[in-house]
């Protein structure tokens, strides 16, 4: 379970490094690239948290463009 724990942090991590990306791209394929890669995370997320219902869900989970984040 530490190992999952530390998986669903990591790929949190990584939502939050590509959006930082994302945001600061300019070209189409490089938003496209770092959205693709945010999609991966977010399923990744989703298996994690299916295995461990009584986790909470945060921001990163759900991110989608346009929509805004916390400043955490």
């Amino acid at each position: 379970m530490a190992d999952d724990r530390l998986k669903l942090e990591g790929q949190r991590a990584a939502i939050r490094e590509h959006i930082t990306k994302y945001e600061a791209y300019s070209l189409e394929g490089e938003k496209n690239f770092a959205l693709k890669t945010i999609r991966n995370c977010q399923a990744q997320i989703a298996k994690l948290l299916a295995r461990h219902k009584h986790w909470p869900a945060s921001w990163e989970d759900n991110w989608l463009p346009n929509r805004g984040h916390p400043q955490t």
